[in-house]
């Protein structure tokens, strides 16, 4: 398709991308740090499989440290994480399932059972191996072999003067990961989406955005007014006549492309919500949610703080997923029509996405 403005056409929004399409959004985020699972629901002694870009990843942890390969046998191909960890000459390697094909902590086959004696191990038995971190409670995959950024900071994580709860959704999320960025980095449709919560109908006016690039990340700065409850302040400092709205001041952080930060101040303290997306396919999403606070910290008050970020999540949800196409389209495309000043920051982080080369053709 030529780089020319196409016309609206029911085309552009069918559900199935072009394989070149496809193709373009994982290349474009195989350079990336992605979550891929929670720390806590990796085994101590059994591999166990994900999905990265449309790539079967299995996850085992090898002489006390995570690896990550790719879940394929180089013998005939079997999945990997159906095997189990074994000990050979004193090190721990993932043994695959079918015929007994055993790899090593770099990836390399280190025996093959069938081997005749005096035969070597082909050099060529290996299988791809991928970087691996643990991060905030979470285990983090690369695909390549040099990550254009560092894993997007999250400094609260390991504040004592905070008390943070982590969501665990119950399913995967079907739309792409940037969708799910933009989605919760869009501050225009919370009186839509959210009304009685983020904001109210009869206010739709956007607030006055500042935004800018700081390193690998996107920030975004504004205020706003928005009515008392769990998100937005320290209920617990409110009377209960007090209805008055409450003033957040807002400074959103993308760490590009795939996780974003989003800092909520008012005269009570401080509130966090952080996502981390793993782009599983260019139309699967899971999604790593933290939210943290320094004003009541009495964790017997988590759980009211946990059911209003699942309520705004579940009226995100159906809307997010109904997006088409997956895929953003380029801004040349002309399938999209945002509008400035309220989609500022959305604008912005499209551009950033082309000059990374993960926005691509419809």
């Amino acid at each position: 398709m030529s780089k020319s403005r196409v016309k609206f056409s029911n085309v552009a929004f069918e559900n199935t991308p072009s394989e070149e399409a496809v193709s373009g959004f994982y290349d474009g985020m195989r350079k990336f740090w992605h979550p891929v699972l929670r720390r806590s629901d990796l085994p101590e002694t059994k591999p166990l499989s994900v999905e990265l870009l449309g790539t079967g990843i299995v996850l085992a942890k090898l002489d006390g440290r995570i690896r990550a390969f790719r879940d394929v046998c180089r013998h005939f191909q079997a999945r990997l994480s159906l095997g189990e960890i074994v000990d050979i000459d004193g090190a721990q390697s993932l043994q695959c399932p079918y015929h007994g094909w055993a790899y090593g902590s770099d990836g390399r086959c280190v025996r093959i059972p069938q081997l005749p004696p005096g035969r070597r191990i082909p050099p060529s038995a290996c299988v791809p191996s991928y970087q691996v971190q643990e991060k905030y409670g979470l285990i983090w995959v690369c695909l390549q072999d040099d990550p254009l950024f560092d894993i997007p900071d999250y400094p609260e994580w390991d504040d004592l003067s905070f008390r943070t709860v982590s969501i665990n959704e119950e399913e995967p999320t079907q739309t792409s990961s940037i969708r799910m960025i933009m989605g919760t980095l869009d501050d225009t449709h919370f009186p839509w989406v959210h009304e009685g919560i983020l904001g109210e109908r009869d206010q739709p006016a956007p607030p006055d955005h500042k935004v800018w690039r700081d390193n690998r990340y996107l920030v975004m700065q504004y205020e706003i007014e928005q009515p008392p409850n769990y998100s937005t302040t320290d209920v617990s400092q409110r009377s209960q006549d007090d209805s008055g709205w409450v003033k957040n001041n807002y400074t959103d952080y993308v760490g590009m492309p795939n996780v974003i930060r989003l800092v909520k101040d008012n005269d009570n303290g401080r509130y966090v919500i952080w996502l981390a997306t793993c782009p599983n396919r260019f139309n699967k999403t899971t999604n790593f949610w933290a939210f943290s606070r320094n004003f009541n910290l009495d964790p017997d008050q988590d759980k009211a703080y946990e059911d209003i970020a699942t309520l705004v999540r579940a009226q995100d949800k159906p809307i997010i997923e109904s997006q088409r196409p997956w895929i953003i389209p380029p801004f040349w495309s002309g399938i999209e029509m945002p509008l400035g000043p309220g989609d500022t920051p959305l604008i912005e982080y499209q551009k950033w996405l082309e000059e990374l080369e993960i926005s691509v053709n419809v």
